[in-house]
């Protein structure tokens, strides 16, 4: 019996190299799908290594016609753009959109062939910071909350194709995310809001580096469960800080729970107002 074939995104760390381990040394056999193959082989020995840039459309397009069949994709490469809205420019904002939305659309169209033979499963591994903004980080929390709302679509569209498909939802977790997070070009000018803002997060993250943070196995625990499931709900939230933020948004009205975000982060960022 011919294995099951998975194609992960953003396999060369972090999330997506731990799913493509485990899927593999379950049996499944791995497209693992890096930016520079080069540095990725050695820590991706066994699965089948390609080179693929999720905003490359001509390279997932061609990607398309190669795989005949496909059990499930998960798409999993994205990045945060970070700073003040005000830093960003607009190649910045285009290409943050490209790589987080965009770009798993697009894979989703071009496989749907090789899907829809293997009556496959589509999983998008989407962000807490979808379901909450977080200042500084206005165009990977839009990123993200499209993101959401594309995999609820698909999930109606594609059931008549066969192809499930559902969103992984994890809170903040230890993986390589934070260092290789891209700061908005834009210097703001000093004593500036911008400026008291991007000072505040830089200090913030350096204490949140410094901790330990969330291990990576909850996430990718959760991918493999969602896969070997005959029917995969809608989405799976991974972490208390995804759960309960979840829970306050549901069990508060809207204005509460808005106030108690904004103070939470306000702490966290400690920016005094004028």
């Amino acid at each position: 019996m011919t294995a099951p074939t998975v194609l992960v995104t953003g396999a060369s760390s972090g999330f997506g190299l731990g799913i493509a381990h485990a899927l593999h040394d379950d049996g499944w056999q791995v497209i693992a799908c890096v930016r520079d193959p080069h540095h990725s082989l050695a820590a991706l020995k066994g699965c089948e290594v390609l080179q693929l840039d999720v905003s490359d459309s001509e390279s997932i397009a061609l990607l398309g016609e190669r795989i005949d069949r496909l059990d499930c994709l998960v798409n999993n490469a994205g990045y945060a753009l970070t700073g003040p809205l005000a830093t960003y420019n607009v190649d910045q904002m285009r290409a943050q959109l490209d790589v987080n939305v965009l770009g798993p659309a697009l894979l989703v169209q071009a496989l749907l062939p090789a899907l829809r033979r293997a009556r496959g499963r589509v999983i998008n591994v989407g962000s807490l910071a979808g379901e909450v903004g977080l200042p500084l980080n206005t165009m990977y929390c839009a990123s993200k909350s499209a993101l959401h709302g594309l995999t609820a679509s698909l999930r109606r569209e594609l059931a008549d194709h066969d192809v499930q498909v559902a969103a992984v939802i994890p809170g903040g977790h230890r993986t390589r995310f934070m260092p290789n997070m891209v700061w908005g070009s834009r210097v703001p000018e000093s004593d500036s809001i911008e400026a008291r803002q991007l000072a505040a997060y830089r200090m913030w993250q350096q204490r949140l580096t410094a901790k330990p943070g969330q291990p990576s196995d909850p996430v990718v625990q959760a991918v493999i469960r969602l896969i070997k499931r005959p029917r995969m709900p809608p989405l799976v939230r991974v972490g208390r800080d995804a759960r309960l933020a979840h829970a306050i948004g549901r069990l508060l009205p809207e204005s509460w729970a808005d106030v108690l975000t904004a103070a939470a982060v306000r702490r966290q960022l400690r920016v005094s107002e004028r």
